[in-house]
């Protein structure tokens, strides 16, 4: 059992998480225009690598999961069934390795390596309380199962040792729709570091490049996704 004050802790951040790494961006980004930061077409596209990976992570997450569970829920968890087999026979938590790798490709290409080790163990204390909360919760909902689940399966780093193929069937419609927004935040974000990058070398703002292409890419796949699930709604 976790004590009241981590579960008031966790709560907290469960409902927040979305939002907790903007002010991180931020003090990344005032790093980034303060020092004489030169970004290499290598590492933009090694950096976006690093943050799709996360998106792949979502997407078999999200494909195999069971109906109504926490998801993008913030307001309290929910879990109809324990999802064990698939991506989460490897880790227990994959949406949250999922989200980090996300935000370290944007921070790797902002900052220096210090601050992207302070960053990640930020990541990690935010990660962890939150953890604690949803497993409690796991604990008293399904009890035994869980306890055997929780006895072979890490938290958050992945092993492939227990591998258990998915016993449901791949939603590609709602694994889709669910990473719109990622797919989108992180094109905004290349783009705009891309457009600072530029106004800082050369006093221009927009170079129409495979950035910008993939902009517009994600946008026309957020479109699309959000008119899918207001099809499928009705």
């Amino acid at each position: 059992m976790i004590s009241d004050k981590q579960l008031s802790h966790g709560n907290f951040l469960f409902r927040y998480r979305g939002v907790t790494p903007v002010p991180i961006i931020f003090i990344c980004t005032i790093y980034f225009l303060i020092n004489d930061v030169i970004i290499s077409d290598e590492k933009y596209i090694l950096c976006l690598i690093i943050s799709l990976s996360g998106l792949i992570i979502r997407v078999l997450a999200v494909g195999y999961a069971y109906d109504k569970t926490s998801g993008k829920n913030t307001k309290k968890q929910i879990a109809e069934k324990l999802n064990t087999t698939g991506i989460y026979s490897v880790l227990r938590n994959p949406l949250y390795l999922a989200n980090y790798l996300n935000w370290l490709g944007i921070i790797l290409l902002l900052s220096d390596t210090i601050l992207t080790i302070t960053v990640t163990l930020f990541f990690i204390l935010i990660y962890y309380k939150i953890i604690l909360v949803e497993e409690n919760f796991l604990k008293n909902k399904f009890q035994e199962e869980v306890k055997i689940y929780f006895s072979k399966t890490n938290r958050i780093l992945p092993s492939f040792s227990n591998y258990k193929r998915p016993i449901n069937h791949f939603n590609i419609k709602k694994s889709l729709i669910n990473i719109k927004n990622g797919l989108l935040g992180i094109s905004i974000l290349f783009f705009l570091i891309r457009l600072m990058e530029n106004y800082k070398l050369r006093k221009e703002l927009i170079e129409i490049n495979w950035i910008f292409y993939f902009l517009v890419f994600s946008i026309i796949f957020y479109i699309t996704m959000k008119l899918l699930y207001s099809l499928t709604k009705k």
